[in-house]
């Protein structure tokens, strides 16, 4: 019995040393909300994400919808992933606004993975 507990704490102490198949799953960014007497600050986490990647639009329900992809690529000559971690895949926000601002003019800007929007009333 000892044997038996000994291999099984060995096996799910060490890590994985295969990688498993990919979901497609759509990850949800944080994010930050400010307000101003003029102005809404949208601050959006996108490590790893390139700006010709980004989408940023109202849609047809009136959110403001933030929507991409993280695409990496392994080094050449990678035979196997040993651990990975960090979010690669899809990611979609929306983020309810009122109706009570010019959804024709976001200004925004992007730089270190993190988006700021800036919406006036």
């Amino acid at each position: 019995m000892y044997y038996d507990n000994r291999n099984l704490m060995q096996r799910t102490s060490q890590p994985q040393t295969q990688a498993r198949p990919k979901k497609k799953e759509v990850r949800t960014p944080k994010i930050d909300v400010f307000e101003t007497e003029e102005k809404y600050f949208i601050r959006l986490s996108l490590p790893g994400v390139k700006k010709e990647h980004l989408k940023i639009f109202f849609n047809e329900q009136g959110l403001l919808e933030v929507k991409g992809e993280v695409i990496t690529t392994l080094p050449a000559n990678t035979q196997k992933v040993i651990v990975q971690e960090i979010f690669e895949g899809p990611f979609q926000r929306q983020i309810r606004l009122p109706n009570k601002l010019d959804k024709r003019n976001i200004d925004y800007s992007y730089d270190n993975g993190v988006l700021i929007m800036i919406l006036s009333k």
